[in-house]
């Protein structure tokens, strides 16, 4: 893992066990301080099985900018958003690296973000509901789906 240039955690939207691995995974990646200096995205898989669904896109999101990093949702069966996800993966990988050359040889420090999860979590939900009241998409939730971003 520490030679790896960016991680994607990949998840099924009709599994929800795929969902809660998926966020262990991402603590994981935290914990041993890796995803710091490289760029992480938090990928939906099989987006086309819409009846099936059992994880929502709101879900997702919220996690990503749980763990602040990237979302997006594709689906490999139909070729949506496949692209997308691959140019955006170069392009967090150039965007990571010249951000640390930036920065010098530290990697960006953002371990004050983390402190505690739950209530970021806590914090991300609220904006979630409040998202699904007003019907207005919280701009939080819009920088974790652009990949061509840091």
């Amino acid at each position: 893992m520490l030679k790896a240039d960016a991680f994607l955690v990949v998840y099924s939207v009709v599994d929800k066990a795929t969902f809660s691995r998926a966020d262990q995974l991402l603590n994981m990646l935290h914990d041993m301080d890796v995803s710091r200096s490289r760029p992480t995205i938090l990928v939906a898989n099989k987006i086309d099985l819409a009846r099936s669904r059992a994880v929502s896109s709101q879900d997702g999101k919220c996690l990503a900018c749980t763990h602040k990093i990237k979302f997006i949702e594709v689906s490999v069966a139909i070729n949506h958003n496949v692209d997308e996800l691959l140019a955006g993966i170069l392009s967090q990988i150039r965007l990571k690296r010249e951000h640390a050359a930036v920065q010098g040889i530290r990697e960006p420090s953002s371990a004050h973000w983390y402190k505690n999860r739950s209530v970021v979590r806590a914090s991300m939900k609220a904006r979630q509901m409040i998202t699904w009241i007003f019907g207005k998409e919280d701009s939080k939730f819009k920088n974790c789906e652009n990949l061509q971003v840091l």
